[in-house]
């Protein structure tokens, strides 16, 4: 019994123990997002009130570019010292308001040192329009995903890669995509992580290569070894670049039909 009793509060450690590291850089980043925008809020006197009130009440974009790796690991999140800005793009204003600061990529002691006001290029505008439209389809259509996972997708930045999922026509008619425009498409995911171990969650959809006119397809929760196997390569909008990111980098080409499970 004394065994017994012993691993039952093992189990209940270990499990305490895992769902503190699975939100912990969730917490980090939603600290991060708070200072930053306090620190633009003080220092920016230009802004008038519905201006001000949408960077108090909407998430920002999270720029990351690496400055250094940790030596002998390709870690994207231990060790990496990054430039991380954390970034609003208010509705009517063509320059984005970027709150500029250095840590790892996981914000753990992020603070921010400037702003900066700056003019977002086109690919830039493109992604901040995909990953909205990526958000409202899983918003409004895994009603199945409790809040905690919801919130994940509103609120934490997402993976971009291109994978090989082959659509079914009446995925493609309820998009209006004609067969033939399928080889001037290219099939980029958007992809979370999920509160279920080994797990992600995703939106898939079709667009050109710099997420022009990108529509979402189809989406919801996926194991990683399902994901894996439709994983054709890394494609980084600016929103969370790292060097190991980069060297996964292989030219795709634009074709985006394979012989695998139809959604």
């Amino acid at each position: 019994m004394k065994f017994r009793r012993f691993w039952v509060k093992s189990t209940a450690l270990a499990l305490i123990i895992f769902a503190a590291a699975c939100s912990t850089t969730d917490y980090y980043r939603d600290r991060a997002v708070q200072r930053a925008r306090k620190f633009l809020l003080e220092e920016d006197k230009t802004l008038n009130l519905a201006q001000r009130e949408y960077i108090k009440f909407n998430k920002p974009v999270i720029l990351a570019a690496s400055i250094f790796e940790k030596i002998g690991t390709e870690s994207a999140t231990s060790g990496t010292l990054s430039h991380v800005c954390v970034a609003w793009i208010i509705p009517g204003k063509k320059d984005a308001y970027v709150v500029f600061g250095a840590s790892d990529n996981r914000m753990r002691d992020w603070t921010p040192n400037r702003v900066i006001i700056k003019r977002y290029d086109i690919p830039a505008r493109k992604y901040h329009a995909a990953n909205a439209a990526a958000v409202r389809y899983a918003v409004n259509n895994f009603l199945y995903l409790s809040t905690h996972q919801l919130n994940r997708i509103r609120f934490s930045v997402p993976e971009t890669i291109i994978t090989d999922y082959e659509f079914s026509k009446n995925n493609l008619d309820a998009k209006k995509i004609p067969p033939q425009q399928l080889k001037s498409l290219v099939q980029i995911t958007f992809v979370w992580p999920s509160t279920r171990p080994d797990h992600k969650l995703f939106v898939c959809g079709l667009g050109a290569r710099d997420l022009e006119r990108w529509k979402p397809i189809f989406g919801g929760e996926i194991p990683d070894a399902e994901l894996k196997s439709h994983f054709r390569g890394v494609i980084s909008f600016g929103q969370n670049i790292t060097a190991a990111a980069e060297r996964q980098t292989a030219a795709v080409k634009p074709a985006v039909q394979g012989k695998k499970n139809k959604p």
